[in-house]
């Protein structure tokens, strides 16, 4: 596992550096219509109240989780969110074209990764994702993100999740 993350840190390194620099859109909360939330299924059930946040403004919402080869214990998976299961990965460590097709797919306004570390496999489809704005927690990949939040080492994902909500509405586009 250690050196398949290894790889795919070095093609998205690779990548970051080949990809003309991506044009982004700075996207307020008010003016964005829809969502891709990137998680960690470790933690489905605090993601499921700050995807409630977004739905109470009358958001739409699309889900993304991914899945260890080994998870401690047994989910109950909504069959319309997109499932990155490490299971399937090949042997650099990446997901099968199928899947990278069906994220690319997820047409949003702004991406969230809501992930608690580095997660290379998922900040590889988030690279390539042709969302116009994207946020996430500092990662040691530069440029994968518009807006960086730090979250804290005792910060929760709500907590981390209210943080962006609020840089969201301060911002500005027009």
């Amino acid at each position: 596992m250690i050196f398949q993350n290894f790889i795919v840190k070095r093609k998205i390194q690779s990548l970051l550096k080949e990809t003309p620099a991506r044009k982004s859109h700075f996207c307020s909360l008010y003016e964005a219509n829809t969502f891709l939330v990137v998680f960690d299924i470790k933690d489905k059930d605090e993601i499921l109240r700050c995807v409630e946040r977004l739905k109470e403004l009358d958001k739409t919402i699309y889900i993304s989780v991914f899945i260890p080869k080994k998870p401690k214990t047994t989910y109950e998976i909504d069959p319309s969110w997109l499932v990155v299961n490490e299971e399937g990965f090949d042997s650099k460590g990446l997901p099968p074209v199928e899947i990278c097709e069906q994220f690319y797919a997820l047409q949003a306004d702004i991406m969230i990764d809501l992930t608690r570390h580095d997660n290379f496999v998922m900040h590889y489809l988030q690279l390539m994702h042709p969302a116009s704005f994207k946020v996430g927690n500092k990662s040691s990949l530069r440029n994968l993100f518009d807006l960086t939040v730090t979250m804290g080492v005792d910060d929760d994902i709500p907590q981390f999740f209210e943080h962006i909500l609020f840089y969201l509405q301060t911002i500005r586009s027009k």
